[in-house]
């Protein structure tokens, strides 16, 4: 039963302009509901005492429940009828669904901020794209500031850490540093989340992100997506709004169109929660709140892969053969690539030096080498090079070869092979060579050609 005062408020937001739907919502009433009492003149009845409902001795654990897990209500029904719960589901629901309400209502007050305070980061799935001939996914990184509600956003390929923190970056480049960053549990940011207690543990080197520009990085609670809305709301503001029924060369063009959407028109358009346009709310009080990451040295975001080099002076990445420096063949060297796209760069080093630039050729390619390589590789073959330069590419090259070689046994093992044959062989009589010589003077051989004699 809706009391005296619910039915006052009704008259008041009604008398304000506040949609019937809108009034209807906020109570969790039906609209002939608000229309009846907004016509109803009789006094209002006292209101009938509460009774007592076969949920009350389960509330408590109920609520314990939804705080942590955003279950339904027939997940609960099970376990509250194993603790001795005789009712409905219907009555379980309607508490279940004001409660989550309450809950929703806490968490968005929670982290409604203040200018500069926070930014929201998210990735969002847009179907797939052609990239040098090959199917790939299509990401969107989305960063939404939490009071303004300007946006960055930028379509990649890849959601691995290096590609979250280069858009990251960027994006904070472009708006500037706020004092927190709240993330969904995405693994490239969050290792692992425990629930009940709230603790977290995080990926190193987005640790390090956040601690070289200096904010506060934050894990929105598991199972509660309304908690990062504002950014979950930028996400399918883009997919609708911008990329469906859009057409483009390629990722490059379509992030051109993005860009210049995002200035024409997502952040100057009416905000349909604060009632204004980001840009304008973002010049006025945000932009000063944030601090500059200009003034901030450049996180190096690319990943680190190890490559052996060849002795012919190339090493093979991503299915290509590329050229390096004479210096570095046959040595270990490291590979940091800035974008995992055809087209995209990547640079090779040698202890700290740079030896190779190259951009990321189509799989199938055949080598790829660059003229300053091909001609310090002749001035060293030829002889123009210097004697320590052609004496280490000679040493490289006879590393690959495998020596011929002899192995012997130690003196030690050999004598005990020796003993081991002496004991396995037959026992044999030892004789004096005279007991030989009498038998050939007793038996005499019989002449050539004659007959042979019976010797008695």
């Amino acid at each position: 039963m809706i009391l005296q005062e619910t039915r006052i408020m009704i008259k008041h937001l009604a008398g304000n302009g506040v949609a019937k739907t809108k009034i209807a919502e906020q109570f969790g009433i039906s609209r002939q509901t608000v229309y009846n009492h907004l016509n109803r003149t009789e006094p209002f009845p006292k209101p009938r005492p509460k009774r007592p409902s076969k949920l009350d001795p389960f509330k408590s654990y109920i609520r314990g429940r939804l705080e942590s897990f955003d279950l339904p209500a027939t997940t609960l029904l099970g376990e509250v009828r194993e603790k001795g719960y005789g009712g409905g589901i219907t009555t379980l629901r309607d508490y279940v669904r004001g409660y989550k309400k309450e809950i929703c209502r806490r968490i968005t007050e929670r982290f409604e901020t203040v200018p500069g305070e926070q930014a929201q980061i998210d990735w969002g799935e847009c179907g797939t794209i052609t990239v040098g001939g090959e199917k790939r996914k299509l990401y969107c990184f989305v960063l939404v500031l939490g009071y303004s509600r300007m946006m960055f956003a930028r379509f990649t390929t890849s959601t691995k850490t290096a590609t979250l923190l280069s858009c990251l970056q960027d994006a904070l480049r472009t708006l500037g540093v706020p004092r927190e960053i709240l993330v969904d549990n995405m693994k490239q940011a969050v290792e692992e989340h425990d629930p009940r207690s709230g603790s977290v543990r995080w990926n190193k080197q987005f640790l390090d992100f956040a601690e070289h520009f200096g904010f506060l990085p934050l894990a929105s609670p598991p199972y509660w997506p309304r908690v990062k809305g504002k950014v979950e709301r930028g996400v399918g503001y883009i997919k609708h709004s911008f990329l469906e029924g859009r057409s483009f060369t390629d990722i490059s063009d379509l992030n051109h169109q993005l860009e210049a959407w995002l200035d024409g028109v997502a952040n100057v358009r009416i905000h349909g929660t604060t009632g204004e346009r980001p840009a304008v709310r973002y010049d006025r009080d945000e932009e000063q709140a944030l601090r500059a990451a200009a003034a901030v040295p450049a996180y190096d975001t690319r990943p680190v892969e190890v490559r052996q080099a060849h002795t012919d002076c190339h090493i093979s990445y991503r299915g290509v053969r590329y050229s390096i420096h004479p210096r570095a063949a046959g040595r270990t060297v490291r590979v940091r690539p800035e974008g995992e796209e055809v087209g995209s760069a990547f640079s090779v080093y040698l202890a700290g030096e740079l030896v190779a630039r190259h951009k990321i050729a189509p799989k199938g390619t055949p080598y790829v080498t660059l003229p300053e390589h091909a001609e310090a590789i002749r001035e060293i073959t030829r002889g123009d090079g210097t004697g320590e330069e052609k004496a280490a590419l000679a040493d490289r090259s006879r590393r690959g070869k495998q020596p011929k070689f002899e192995q012997r046994e130690r003196e030690e093992e050999a004598a005990a092979t020796l003993e081991i044959l002496r004991r396995s062989a037959p026992e044999v009589e030892e004789r004096s060579l005279a007991i030989f010589d009498e038998g050939f003077d007793t038996h005499q051989p019989a002449p050539l050609g004659g007959d042979l004699l019976e010797v008695a």
